[in-house]
């Protein structure tokens, strides 16, 4: 018998914490139950398996991985003192990479049937092209207003850097058959997903681990590595050195092949932010004044700049693609 305390609430969990006579516990309770099960089957095997970047899961005295409890899917893990994992943070970055590395290789030998029940996943090389068309028509409204804002005015001026970056990203990833890529056993795996410092926890004795596989899907591993690599350059200032070693721990597990790398490089150069601000502007909810947009869309342009020379050191110059530094309208202030 334990007593049950609730701790909090996430997006997707409902969190209480558990004390009893062998330790304190987290209850996780979430909606989806087929989801659950088989995450939990595959966060099962892996811990089986060797895999220690996990909080070990407490099964219940039947021994069943999750239960009903209010409608609700129920799954219990060990409780552990740390703090979130910060990607600014050049340990915290290696170790990420490091766990990363070893959950993909492991979960390569992921019986069929577990792969099966996970979600697939592959590159969003339509989606970043459906991107890349849409600025033409921002650029089209920005141009075509009878009154230009200040927003349609900075967005024509930095309209062309922004296309030569997302054009050269689809020209990297349009040469690539993903299809024949995901059919090789050695390059695909489970995805954590968003890859950020607070998917790891980072425990009182200092070990990395996972705080849960749900969101993870089936695909490239690739696009995992472009994801962490992408999160350390905006939260570590775009630091070459700590991007190098979490690349360089990541590949001392799990070698990048030669076009694993072009995909990476293609995923990541794509000016997302930009995107993502004119498409607000243009085509959204307008959350934003005139002058918080404008500002918004500054800050991205800079972000792309600094994404650029980023991805350019890391891994652009290693293969062979040129750099844009002094083309026209560059140096955008």
């Amino acid at each position: 018998m334990g007593l049950l305390i609730p701790f909090g609430r996430g997006v997707a969990l409902l969190f209480h914490r558990i004390f009893t006579q062998d330790g304190v516990f987290h209850l996780h309770s979430v909606d989806q139950h087929s989801e659950t099960l088989s995450m939990l089957q595959c966060w099962d095997y892996l811990e089986t398996h060797g895999f220690t970047g996990l909080w070990p899961l407490q099964a219940t005295s039947l021994g069943d991985l999750v239960f009903s409890q209010n409608d609700h899917s129920s799954y219990m893990v060990a409780s552990k003192g740390g703090r979130p994992g910060e990607l600014g943070l050049r340990i915290d970055a290696v170790k990420a990479a490091s766990i990363l590395a070893k959950l993909h290789l492991l979960s390569q030998d992921l019986p069929l049937s577990l792969q099966g029940g996970l979600p697939k996943s592959k590159p969003t090389i339509r989606e970043l092209t459906q991107k890349r068309e849409e600025l033409d028509l921002f650029r089209n409204m920005a141009l075509h207003r009878l009154y230009p804002t200040a927003f349609d005015l900075f967005f024509a001026r930095l309209y062309e850097d922004a296309v030569w970056q997302a054009d050269r990203a689809i020209h990297i990833l349009g040469r690539i058959d993903v299809e024949q890529l995901q059919e090789e056993p050695q390059l695909v795996g489970l995805l954590q997903g968003t890859c950020h410092g607070r998917s790891f926890w980072v425990t009182d004795d200092g070990n990395l681990r996972l705080v849960h596989l749900l969101g993870s899907s089936w695909g490239l591993l690739v696009q995992d590595v472009a994801a962490l690599l992408a999160n350390i350059g905006c939260y570590a200032e775009w630091s070459l050195t700590t991007a190098w070693r979490a690349l360089a721990a990541y590949q001392g597990i799990r070698p990048l092949r030669h076009i694993e790398l072009e995909l990476i490089y293609g995923l990541g150069i794509f000016p997302k932010g930009i995107w993502e601000v004119a498409h607000d502007h243009y085509k959204g909810s307008r959350n934003r004044d005139e002058s918080e947009a404008v500002e918004a869309l500054r800050q991205e342009r800079q972000r792309a700049s600094n994404q650029r020379e980023y991805w350019h050191y890391l891994l652009g110059d290693e293969l062979g693609y040129e750099d844009r530094s002094g083309c026209p309208g560059s140096r955008l202030v």
